[in-house]
């Protein structure tokens, strides 16, 4: 999910270069917007690069739309720590979810 014209044609040529484009499924938009609307278990794989301070807020929905076994990554989870705490103790405390901080 990206809602920039210009990420979505860089990304669209990063998968393209990869070989992966026909397993990665983009959406242009607004990321808590998009999620909301989202069937449950939409997602095996999320990858995390937004406003940090909105991912608490975002957090049942990323948790309705994974999959179980599914994969949630996020981005400056070592740089930003102390911007994320408050994210990370919410999927910490869930026990449904298993994290790991990989610098």
């Amino acid at each position: 999910m990206e809602r920039s014209d210009y990420k979505i044609g860089l990304a669209s040529a990063n998968f393209a270069h990869s070989g992966l484009s026909s397993t990665i499924t983009q959406i242009q938009g607004d990321a808590g917007s998009v999620l909301a609307d989202m069937k449950a278990a939409a997602f095996d794989f999320l990858f995390l690069d937004s406003e940090r301070s909105e991912y608490p807020r975002m957090w049942p929905d990323l948790e309705r739309v994974l999959q179980p076994g599914g994969l949630l990554v996020m981005d400056n989870a070592t740089s930003h720590a102390a911007e994320l705490a408050s994210f990370m103790a919410l999927v910490k405390a869930d026990i449904e979810f298993t994290t790991s901080l990989v610098p």
